[in-house]
């Protein structure tokens, strides 16, 4: 019996995990719907951790890894309004897709002050 109730915790708390995460994922949309997705606010760290550490690392150093080569966002030249720009638009050149329409227009501007903000000392997201 206390085997038995163990396990029933240890799935219901699997399943309330699973829940929580789905409540702070962003809202799924039908194909033809063109709307951006909501992701929540958090300062641009959330939406930088969904969408750009497979490129440039949880860290902001880019180099090779699974995502291609990312730039290294703790020393980048760009102003906030370049990284703005880049991210909403992309760069095709260099590997950089495009997130305008995936990401509103807000969590870009919170992403980009996000990396100009803490890039430069290392994006700590803990």
């Amino acid at each position: 019996m206390k085997r038995l109730t163990a396990n029933f915790k240890v799935v219901a708390f699997a399943a309330l995990s699973a829940w929580a995460l789905m409540a702070m994922a962003p809202a799924a949309m039908a194909e033809d719907d063109d709307r951006p997705i909501k992701v929540p606010r958090g300062g641009g760290k959330i939406t930088f951790t969904q969408y750009c550490t497979t490129c440039h690392m949880p860290d902001g150093r880019g180099g090779q890894n699974e995502g291609g080569y990312g730039a290294d966002l703790r020393k980048t030249p760009l102003d906030v309004d370049m990284v703005v720009h880049t991210i909403a638009n992309g760069r095709a050149g260099r590997g950089m897709p495009a997130f305008k329409g995936l990401i509103d227009e807000e969590n870009i501007r919170l992403v980009a002050e996000f990396i100009k903000t803490d890039a430069p000392n290392g994006l700590k997201l803990k």
